[in-house]
């Protein structure tokens, strides 16, 4: 009868040391856990403009040298489309991340989920036919990344000269290449700064900017160069990333997101879709001021941006086997891309379209 208080003494004494084991590993993996949220919350790539370390140009030299943007995401380095939305078997706009990426890999799986690059082409040409352009002749691209959409203009005008303008020397580099082994001899890229143009006023027949306004330092410039450039008669069409009407103010959380999706991919700031449009009506030399919000046809693309990287991980993974801290970058990307897609889907950023004509 005395022996089993003992017994059970004991195997209490011997379980003891397990459990604060337990205890104490739990508590470390949750302090572990935590580190790596602020890590991945705490933005890494501020914008500078300075001229010798401008960290927008030198992001897209390291994106263009690593290859792993174009492998992914094709010729066009910008968002997709993907009208229409209730056609789009795999996508439902309201799916938590988890939930998102099991419905679209069955639509994936099925070849039923829209290609991540056909979407890119798609936007291009919607944003074409939006833009209300016919017949240009002399076209720039503002922005252009490694040439996707510049090419797409050339070879849409086969008369028309166009020009790809980037400050990322890789990606101008990257694009002439392309160009030239599509047979293309009516584009061209040069390493500019889009703020200060070298063109004489009233250039080009069409002046295109698709998510470049994004990087600006000042917005006000990059809308009046554009405007400066642009031919009498002709068309202005600009896509970009917005935040929402500061009405009613951003709460501190909002600015906490604000924050961290500006400074985590070098962007300065962004404004409303309605603030761009006054920008557009302040130059006093274009009519027709149009605005649009595409954020519900291009959210896909945000999440798409992962998942493609998922089910076809070994170019990444080659990638980081070579350079092991590249892994580091890829995890930050793929967080950063489902905190904007969050934060579009809740309307604290939005995607802008703009178009005007130049008063003759």
């Amino acid at each position: 009868a005395g022996a089993r208080p003992t017994t059970l003494s004991a195997g209490a004494g011997a379980l003891g040391p397990w459990a604060r084991g337990g205890l104490l590993a739990a508590l470390l993996g949750l302090l572990g856990l935590q580190r790596v949220k602020v890590w991945l919350e705490t933005p890494s790539r501020p914008y500078s403009a300075s001229a010798g370390d401008n960290s927008v140009r030198a992001e897209y030299d390291t994106w263009t040298r690593e290859g792993v943007l174009e492998h992914y995401w094709g010729e066009h380095i910008h968002m997709g489309s993907y009208l229409p939305l209730e056609e789009q078997s795999g996508y439902n706009k309201d799916d938590g991340l988890i939930t998102a990426f099991l419905r679209a890999t069955v639509g994936h799986l099925r070849g039923k989920y829209k290609d991540f690059i056909d979407a890119k082409l798609d936007f291009s040409k919607e944003m074409l036919a939006w833009s209300g352009a016919k017949s240009p002749k002399r076209i720039v691209d503002v922005g252009c990344g490694i040439g996707g959409t510049s090419r797409f203009l050339a070879r849409s005008f086969p008369d028309a000269e166009v020009i790809g303008i980037t400050l990322s020397p890789e990606q101008a580099a990257r694009a002439a290449q392309l160009a030239q082994e599509a047979g293309l001899t009516n584009v061209k890229f040069q390493v500019e700064n889009a703020l200060k143009m070298p063109f004489e006023d009233g250039t080009f027949d069409l002046v295109w900017g698709c998510e470049s306004g994004e990087h600006m330092p000042d917005k006000k410039s990059y809308i009046e160069e554009m405007t400066r450039v642009l031919a009498p008669g002709g068309n202005i069409v600009v896509a970009t990333w917005c935040e929402r009407d500061p009405i009613p103010p951003f709460t501190s959380e909002e600015r906490t997101t604000l924050k961290y999706v500006y400074e985590e991919w070098s962007h300065p700031y962004f404004i409303s879709i309605s603030a761009y449009g006054k920008l557009m009506e302040g130059t006093g030399s274009l009519d027709t001021v149009e605005t649009a919000d595409w954020t519900d046809q291009t959210l896909p693309s945000w999440r798409h941006s992962i998942f493609v990287g998922v089910w076809s991980p070994w170019y990444w993974l080659k990638s980081a086997m070579r350079r092991p801290k590249t892994f580091l970058g890829f995890l930050r990307d793929a967080y950063c891309l489902e905190r904007y897609h969050r934060a579009m889907r809740r309307g604290l950023l939005q995607y802008g379209m703009l178009k005007a004509v130049k008063k003759k």
